[in-house]
């Protein structure tokens, strides 16, 4: 990776993804790094668009918003079709197996862990990690402990592992 990274999260509301990029930015401070968190959603909460995008750096950031996309998660077909489509090589590409062929089972793997959508962002923080070692496993195991509430803790450091050993398994 550069020393700046810009990362887009895209998904559905109800599926974790502003909690997801909350800990990815609160995982890299941990490692000694910079960040900048902003999240986008639209006018329903539970099931419209919804993106998160995190800045990543190794010096302050003058700009915190993404300004070209290193990394991109997209969890369902929407996503895919409004964000995959000026794809760069060298783009690091993780998505659902549904919203883009190829892709990683990481909503069912949600789904098995909790019962419903809401750690699916968590799940694709874990495939990112395995794939792209961006922030550290102890890192975001971490940031997972600070940021998730307390009665969800244990799903989604689950989530998280489940993630990391479906990007290991590729």
């Amino acid at each position: 990776m550069r020393a700046r990274t810009d990362i887009r999260l895209a998904g559905a509301g109800g599926q974790g993804v502003a909690m997801a990029g909350k800990i990815l930015a609160e995982a890299a401070l941990m490692s000694g790094r910079f960040a900048a968190f902003s999240q986008v959603y639209g006018p329903e909460s539970r099931g419209g668009a919804s993106r998160s995008d995190v800045v990543i750096s190794d010096s302050e950031i003058g700009f915190p918003l993404t300004q070209h996309l290193d990394v991109l998660v997209v969890l369902t077909p929407e996503a895919a079709r409004k964000f995959a489509v000026n794809m760069d090589n060298g783009l690091v590409f993780v998505a659902d197996e549904k919203a883009a062929g190829g892709g990683f089972p990481i909503v069912d793997a949600s789904r098995s862990i909790t019962g419903g959508v809401v750690a699916t962002g968590v799940v694709a923080l874990g495939v990112l990690e395995a794939v792209s070692s961006l922030v550290g496993v102890e890192a975001l195991e971490r940031a997972v402990v600070a940021l998730a509430p307390k009665q969800h803790r244990d799903a989604n450091l689950k989530a998280l592992a489940s993630g990391i050993e479906m990007g290991n398994s590729r």
